[in-house]
């Protein structure tokens, strides 16, 4: 059992990574004037991500006593969009949590997720920061466990490239990828292999609201422009997707129209959730001062991409000391 791990210290590695990177984390945000803000955990839906069914019902009681669902919450995002009104760059380090519906070796129903939001910054701008970031946790994991891949990440520039140009290179190589295919595992990985085995940003996904199954969906409240999203998404060498950002759709009406058309609205009115809970988001886009940008970064996915490169497969729930899965069984 794990905790047996835990006592023996079989796991002292993991721990020490993961308190160093979260240390440089912080030393980060800091040194780029990000304030740090404390988000819920439980949430309306206003705290879940693109696909609903995800989100874990917590039953609360209201004033007279009658039950009411909440939910443990997904993501900061909406909350961080508030406070960015009033002090620019904002960030928050959390748990998020999902209800994944089988165990595999990729997901966890709890991890630690990074979030951070800011107003002066748009798509470049926001890769450039999540490559700041990204950097100074992998030199701060350098420092413990020097390896030349390491060094590649920290020195070496991120790769970017479109969704329609990463199609045509996966078709090139092997795969057979429509336009508007949600990518998987595999070509996350080929994507990363074929350029030079570096980190690689993948932007301006379709903005198709309801895709086929299969296809990419992507958070209604992320700016559209023509039939793209202003959006990237990092993948990580021998890892896959670990950071997902965009730039905000600044506009209330705008905004609320593409709730409207979103396969979370469908969701939120079939489990019998009112879709006003998210209101009040509106109004704060009707009070504000238009768009920002942001992110997430799955803090268990950037541990597991230090992990592999001693050259040894490492499954996700390597990435955390008492990993939060069905399979795991652990006080």
């Amino acid at each position: 059992m794990r905790h047996f791990d835990v006592m023996k210290g079989s796991l002292s590695e993991t721990t020490m990574l993961r308190s160093k990177l979260l240390t440089s984390t912080r030393k980060w945000f800091e040194q780029n004037s990000f304030l740090e803000i404390c988000v819920p955990h439980i949430t309306g839906a206003t705290g879940s991500c693109e696909w609903f069914p995800n989100a874990i019902p917590v039953t609360m009681f209201n004033a007279i006593g009658e039950e009411q669902s909440m939910f443990l919450r997904q993501t900061g995002q909406l909350y961080l969009e508030a406070f960015t009104h009033a002090h620019n760059r904002v960030f928050t380090v959390g748990s998020s949590f999902r209800q994944e519906k089988k165990v595999t070796n990729r997901h966890l129903c709890e991890f630690t997720l990074i979030e951070f939001e800011g107003r002066d910054f748009e798509l470049d701008g926001l890769m450039n920061l999540v490559e700041g970031l990204l950097k100074s946790m992998y030199s701060a994991a350098n420092l413990m466990m020097t390896n030349h891949i390491l060094e590649s990440y920290v020195t070496l520039p991120f790769n970017k490239i479109k969704y329609a140009d990463a199609v045509d290179l996966l078709n090139k190589n092997g795969f057979s990828v429509d336009y508007g295919d949600d990518f998987g595992n595999d070509e996350e990985h080929t994507l990363c292999n074929i350029l030079n085995h570096l980190p690689t940003f993948v932007t301006h996904y379709p903005a198709d609201p309801k895709p086929k199954q299969g296809g990419v969906i992507k958070f209604f409240s992320m700016k559209r422009k023509g039939s793209e999203t202003l959006c990237c998404d990092l993948l990580l060498p021998d890892v896959g997707e670990a950071v997902g950002g965009a730039v905000r759709e600044g506009s209330a009406e705008l905004c609320k129209k593409q709730f409207l058309e979103s396969y979370m609205y469908n969701h939120i009115v079939d489990s019998g959730v009112d879709p006003e809970q998210f209101d009040w988001y509106f109004d704060v886009l009707k009070q504000g001062q238009g768009q920002s940008s942001g992110c997430g970064i799955g803090f268990e996915r950037v541990i597991q991409s230090v992990l592999v490169t001693k050259d040894i497969e490492i499954s996700i729930k390597s990435a955390v000391e008492l990993p939060r899965s069905p399979d795991y069984l652990v006080p």
